[in-house]
């Protein structure tokens, strides 16, 4: 837990230095309308290109202020979440199973990952809607960047389903 509570860290700082990379503007990867392009890779290879990173002066103070808390809020919420399933782990494995402490525990574990997913989909967007308004365009990815992190969703969704397991199991152990 430790070893990826310093990861996650490490993560968030270094989008944050991406993000602020070049002075006087943002640095942001973003999916764009594709494109082909000519890659300088031997003699040049044709390439689609959907995704990139835009370096844009001139963004919007609330936006840039959205890009850094999809960062911050969402490298918080999976801290908490790493936290949280270090305490119900060692609950678990000195044997405290079917109790009202490992159910808070699993539902804010759940609430937790929710949060990063929701945290992240929402400021990112709001934070490259400022970034191609910036450059006279419109924003057309909201769908690329709700799918990019479905798996944090899926994970918040399967510990939710496992707080009701032990909030069942719970009420089995206080009637036996």
């Amino acid at each position: 837990a430790a070893l990826l509570i310093g990861l996650l860290v490490f993560r968030a700082v270094s989008d944050l230095i991406h993000l602020f990379s070049t002075p006087g503007a943002v640095t942001v990867d973003a999916p764009i309308p594709a494109q082909e392009i000519t890659a300088q890779i031997g003699g040049g290879a044709a390439a689609i290109v959907s995704e990139g990173a835009l370096v844009v002066n001139g963004v919007n103070a609330v936006s840039v202020v959205s890009l850094v808390l999809a960062i911050v809020l969402t490298a918080v919420a999976f801290i908490a979440a790493s936290a949280l399933a270090l305490t119900a782990c060692l609950r678990l494995l000195r044997g405290h199973l079917f109790d009202r402490t490992n159910v808070r525990l699993l539902f804010w574990l759940s609430m937790s990952l929710l949060a990063a997913w929701l945290c992240n989909d929402a400021f990112q967007v709001m934070g490259l809607n400022g970034v191609f308004a910036a450059l006279d365009g419109e924003f057309t990815g909201q769908a690329a960047i709700a799918f990019s992190d479905v798996g944090t969703l899926i994970a918040a969704i399967g510990v939710g389903v496992l707080v009701i397991i032990f909030r069942r199991g719970a009420a089995l152990q206080r009637e036996t």
